[in-house]
């Protein structure tokens, strides 16, 4: 049975059996009074033992494991649950309680970021019951596609070489779970559905779909394309005159950049930075995040896309955010202003691009380009690269207007909305990609006409069959998640074995 993928937060390709984790089913037999505050007394001091041994594990979230340390010390927290106990629940209904009283007004809030940190506190939640549990096993040896209702940070630390992919019913693409899973290439995907013990799961994000219980023929042919991209290593083979880029939402990312071969980051997500927070970033803050990337990459470049807020994206503290666009720059330019500033001030080595998304005239272009050198003349900064995402109709028939960028990335998502209203989780259909590939040609033409860069952005860029066609027309360079890597390996050398005949 097929099952259609609500969200992606982390991409990949996988099968296996499911396990399923269900924290809150633990159960047993309700003590005294004093005996359930001292259940909970040691399961606090089990689990800061815990988080010390990840830290161990994964010292790249230190930052999140001392949040969790302060949270599960908290001596609000301990009275609230030795309040609770003490009206006569168990120490495990307690901990609910208590954090329950915490996430409610976070979930009331309108704030992205405070929805998100629930699952922090539900981390802290289920670390805590667990460990009510002396023989609790938070470990398993068998690889698993895992299905829970929320995903912990800490179970996915510590179980991250035996999680095949993971399927929730909530979760947020900024959670730390989110963000660990981009980090180690584990599919991670919310869907609506139910799953039991040992049931066949396949994920693969780039179609968007969820198989279940699948026949084996179907098996067979997955296994295959399976064995076809595993047979390649996690690294980029040769390809002359081609580019792999990356594209990532968070310096955790970074490592895989650069340990994977890619030749630079197509797209940084920067909009996915003004969600971790319920106020804009610094401009310090910003020139941190920034600063660290390029230092990391300083012999690859980085494209930065300005903020991409509106429609699906949002946040409460932007003015008058309205869809996407141009617009939403001129209502919130101070951001804009000082985003602009912190990645100028951050590109020491000169590896920095910055990408406007959501270009429909070379007049929106224009004005935010000459906002750009302002900024950069002002402080005395180079000034970097300067592109547009073209990723709208209009732009695309006006593509002749643009002849002073110095790169172009086709954003496919929503540009294949505009042109054939087909949303970002039906893309895999393949009725309009020749439609779409022909619309393209006059982009290439024009491009190789005026000595601008081009690329092609989003995940169709990881099949096969589709990157094949890219590669056909001449777009040399493709863009996509870091988890792609073995796919944009094989259908460079699938392009070049088909036109070496």
């Amino acid at each position: 049975m097929e099952y259609e993928i609500i969200n992606t937060l982390s991409s990949g390709f996988t099968m296996g059996n499911i396990r399923v984790i269900n924290n809150k089913e633990i159960e047993y037999e309700k003590l005294s009074i004093e005996e359930e505050k001292k259940l909970f007394d040691n399961s606090v001091i089990k689990s800061l033992k815990e988080i010390k041994e990840l830290n161990n594990k994964d010292s790249s979230i230190a930052d999140y494991l001392l949040a969790l340390e302060y949270m599960i010390s908290d001596k609000t927290l301990k009275n609230n649950v030795y309040f609770y106990i003490e009206k006569g629940y168990s120490a495990k209904d307690s901990i609910i309680l208590s954090i329950d009283k915490i996430i409610k007004p976070l979930l009331e809030s309108d704030s992205l970021y405070l929805h998100e940190r629930v699952d922090d506190l539900k981390d802290v939640s289920d670390r805590l019951i667990n460990n009510l549990n002396e023989n609790y096993v938070s470990e398993f040896t068998d690889k698993y596609i895992i299905f829970t209702n929320m995903l912990s940070p800490s179970f996915l630390i510590k179980n991250k070489d035996n999680i095949l992919g993971v399927i929730a019913t909530n979760g947020g693409y900024t959670s730390h779970s989110a963000i660990l899973c981009r980090s180690y290439d584990i599919p991670y995907v919310i869907c609506d559905i139910e799953l039991k013990d040992d049931d066949f799961v396949l994920i693969d994000t780039r179609k968007n779909r969820l198989l279940v219980n699948i026949s084996k023929e179907e098996i067979d042919k997955y296994n295959s394309k399976l064995e076809k991209i595993d047979s390649f290593e996690k690294k980029s083979i040769e390809h002359n005159g081609y580019l792999f880029l990356a594209n990532i939402s968070s310096n955790h990312e970074l490592k895989n950049v650069i340990d994977y071969g890619f030749d630079g980051v197509g797209l940084y997500r920067t909009e996915f930075i003004f969600m971790n927070l319920n106020r804009p970033y610094t401009f310090l803050e910003q020139y941190s995040v920034y600063s660290e990337a390029l230092e990391k990459l300083k012999d690859k470049f980085i494209t930065f896309r300005t903020f991409d807020i509106g429609d699906d994206k949002n946040v409460g503290y932007l003015n008058n955010i309205n869809g996407k666009g141009f617009n939403n720059y001129i209502n919130n330019m101070e951001i804009f202003e000082s985003q602009i500033l912190a990645i100028l001030k951050a590109n020491v080595y000169n590896n920095a691009k910055i990408m406007f998304p959501m270009i429909e005239t070379i007049n929106e272009f224009n004005y935010l380009k000459d906002i750009v050198i302002k900024i950069a003349n002002e402080n005395k900064y180079n000034v970097p690269e300067i592109g547009m995402m073209l990723e709208t109709k209009k732009a695309l028939e006006s593509i002749e207007d643009f002849k002073d960028v110095d790169f172009i990335s086709i954003g496919t998502n929503d540009l294949v909305y505009e042109l054939y209203q087909i949303r970002r989780d039906k893309l895999s259909r393949i009725d309009y990609i020749d439609k779409l590939i022909e619309s393209l040609k006059g982009v290439v033409k024009f491009a190789k006409d005026n000595n601008i860069s081009l690329s092609i952005c989003g995940e169709i860029a990881a099949i096969s069959n589709i990157a094949i066609k890219f590669y056909e027309i001449g777009i040399k360079n493709l863009s996509v998640n870091t988890s792609s890597i073995k796919n944009l390996n094989l259908s460079y050398s699938e392009f070049k074995l088909k036109n070496s005949n």
